[in-house]
């Protein structure tokens, strides 16, 4: 690619993530799509941290920041960065020749020529984006300031084990005990109930299982000692618990969830693990309490660290406050 537009294109991008970094802890959430931009409940116009006014339009959004203006697009799915003849050289402004452009006319056989040779791509109605490269996401933006060692929220690799996985066990959980608790009430299931309650159980246990291999691989106690801030090894106590609850089943549990979530020969595995000599399932009760105590516990100082640290975008606390006083 031609060097002074790649040049032109990097800078642009590089400021959409400053307005977009200040935007995230100015407490404006991070849209999933472009719709999702569009339908956003929030002031058409207004001002962010540190005095930095914007304006919301359409599918963008308008940032001035101190260094200029910067005007930018939400893709379809969310991405950011990209950029067509007119956003480029609105950027630029009066600083065009800094890059090696005469004029306006310079930047758009520069970048036909760069379409033509399919180092760029046309994905969304006039954006473009540098050919072969990852998109970047809005909602991974990373807000913090340098120092500050918890994860950006979508990043943060004990939310994902909490809301891909430990919700969806949490669940079937509840489904599994509503039924059981009827059972136990009406001495008796029908025959929907009965097949429904197995479903439950067996999901239940299975989502468990991946839950307790993700927190194996994040080795907990490591994480909370290194990888987080020094209040977070206040939890310490509960991961360990978990941590000797998983070693007394966690094995025999790996093994009957890949026989729920894979089709599988025999049943013997699954009454292995009912097997009453060993009591299975009152130890995954156990261990499912302690998980949920975990992940409560976790959830709090985020919303605290967030709170602290500036970073109203990622705190669920704020940004409910800030739903109710729109109603």
């Amino acid at each position: 690619m031609n060097e002074k537009l790649a040049r032109l294109i990097f800078d642009f991008q590089e400021k959409i993530l400053v307005a977009l970094k200040i935007m995230h802890r100015s407490g404006i959430p991070m849209p999933l799509s472009c719709n999702h931009w569009i339908e956003l409940d929030i002031p058409i116009s207004g001002e962010l941290d540190d005095g930095v006014k914007y304006h919301k339009h359409g599918a963008g959004c308008l940032v001035r920041l101190s260094s200029g203006d910067i005007d930018f697009d939400f893709g379809a799915q969310g991405e950011v960065g990209g950029f067509n003849l007119w956003r480029l050289t609105l950027f630029a402004g009066e600083n065009l020749s800094s890059y090696g452009f005469k004029n306006k006319d310079e930047v758009a056989d520069c970048l036909n020529n760069a379409l033509d040779k399919e180092q760029l791509v046309c994905i969304d109605y006039d954006l473009y984006y540098i050919a072969n490269a990852p998109f970047f996401y809005a909602v991974d933006i990373d807000s913090r300031h340098p120092g500050d060692k918890l994860p950006n929220r979508n990043q943060d690799r004990v939310l994902v084990l909490l809301t891909h996985y430990f919700q969806s066990a949490e669940l079937m959980f509840k489904n599994y005990e509503k039924l059981r608790q009827k059972s136990h009430v009406n001495g008796h299931l029908n025959e929907r109930d009965e097949i429904d309650i197995r479903i439950y159980l067996s999901t239940w246990l299975g989502f468990l299982g991946v839950v307790c291999e993700g927190v194996r691989k994040l080795n907990l106690r490591i994480l909370l000692n290194n990888e987080r801030p020094d209040d977070f090894k206040e939890l310490l106590p509960i991961s360990n618990n978990i941590g000797r609850l998983m070693k007394e089943h966690a094995d025999s549990l790996r093994t009957f969830r890949n026989n729920v979530f894979h089709l599988r020969e025999n049943t013997e595995y699954v009454y292995d693990f009912f097997d009453v000599n060993f009591e299975r399932l009152p130890w995954a009760r156990e261990l499912h309490m302690a998980l949920s105590d975990f992940f409560t516990q976790y959830r709090i100082y985020c919303e605290v660290h967030y709170v602290i640290n500036g970073r109203k975008g990622e705190s669920n606390l704020i940004n409910k406050k800030g739903a109710r006083r729109k109603r």
